[in-house]
């Protein structure tokens, strides 16, 4: 109890700064061999020092560039200098973080040749995937933008990767974007192909029938029964006045000549309307179904086509899908390592493992000596 009560008593602040005062030579030895040694071993000799590059990006709201542009509903339309929230940003990352990024910088710039890594090492990719996710990071900032940094001992090697991943990310986007429009497109094209098909073929029944006579059944019906009531009218008329004028004149007169000739012309116009509206009844009801179909199926093919339109568009073309606020610059100088924070750091460590050797001498001396 009594040697407890002693080392507690030992270790209290005015022994400590006795020995502070009694060791201080030796604490300021390892002081400055520590921030020498700590100099020395994080130069470049030792620590090869890396270049930080940072692009920075906003997503965009836009992923159709007919919906954006083209579209007649305003509802439809959405702004294309509108920045992306929170959903495209994680969209960004995903596809900024994805295999395909990854290898494409790796075989642009060579990296397994640039970060010295042997192929013939066990397991030599695992180590470049390691190297390249300690140089090249991505996050999300608290203003919803994204920001790339790469880290490199050569300023403009680090510049170039920042920015080709910032052109690689539209690139991918559109990939993976294109594959789905094209098999959009397809899908429309096939329906909008087949729909015209129909829409021909039932034109042509229309000029088939329109061969026949038959153009439009209504106008046409209301024309040849107005006329064919007319013809009859005249034939009943003119046969009912025949006799009473062969009463009075005989057959060689102007008058019955001409009233046989009313009753003739009327007889046969009678008969050619009555064949003309046989055939009407006959070919009519075809001719409204047709029509009645086509107008619909027109209407149908019309908004086909503006989809048509609409998926080509957006198969063919494309928009970027970022904002760029920050291009990456060649670095002046170099963001790794901190040498002033090794050094100090180094010290403060080395200062207080020293001391804490001194007071485990000190206490192993006293209870020796006790």
């Amino acid at each position: 109890m009594s040697q407890s009560t002693e080392s507690t008593s030992y270790l209290d602040t005015s022994n400590l700064l006795m020995l502070l005062v009694k060791w201080r030579r030796i604490l300021i030895i390892v002081g400055l061999f520590a921030i020498v040694a700590s100099w020395i071993f994080s130069g470049p000799t030792f620590i090869k020092p890396k270049f930080k590059s940072t692009v920075i990006l906003f997503p965009t709201t836009t992923n159709s560039i007919s919906k954006a542009l083209l579209s007649a509903n305003p509802g439809e339309k959405s702004d294309i200098l509108e920045f992306g929230v929170e959903e495209q940003a994680e969209q960004m990352l995903q596809i900024l973080n994805s295999d395909d990024i990854r290898n494409n910088v790796i075989k642009k710039f060579d990296l397994m040749k640039h970060y010295r890594i042997d192929l013939g090492d066990k397991y030599p990719f695992t180590a470049m995937y390691r190297e390249y996710q300690s140089n090249i990071t991505f996050e999300r900032t608290e203003f919803m933008s994204v920001k790339i940094e790469v880290m490199d001992e050569d300023a403009q090697m680090a510049a170039d990767i920042a920015n080709n991943i910032a052109s690689e990310l539209d690139s991918i986007k559109t990939k993976i974007q294109r594959e789905r429009a094209m098999e959009g497109l397809r899908i429309v094209e096939r329906t909008y192909k087949e729909k015209e098909h129909a829409v021909t073929i039932m034109e042509d029944s229309l000029k088939s029938l329109a061969g026949r006579g038959i153009f439009d059944y209504k106008t046409q019906a209301a024309i040849l029964n107005e006329e064919y009531t007319k013809a009859s009218s005249v034939f009943f008329n003119e046969k009912a006045s025949l006799p009473v004028l062969l009463q009075y004149k005989p057959e060689n007169d102007t008058g019955v000549v001409s009233t046989k000739a009313r009753i003739a012309g009327a007889e046969a116009k009678m008969k050619e309307l009555s064949t003309r509206l046989d055939n009407l009844a006959k070919y009519g009801g075809d001719n409204i179904a047709l029509f009645e179909n086509l107008t619909l199926e027109r209407e149908v093919l019309s908004k086909l086509r503006v989809q048509y339109l609409n998926a080509k568009v957006d198969a063919e073309n494309n928009i970027p899908g970022k904002f760029v606020v920050n291009s990456g610059d060649k670095a002046e100088k170099k963001s790794y390592p901190v040498r002033w924070l090794i050094v100090v750091l180094s010290t403060l460590s080395s200062l207080f493992f020293a001391f804490v050797a001194i007071i485990g001498f000190e206490s192993y001396i006293k209870l020796k000596r006790g």
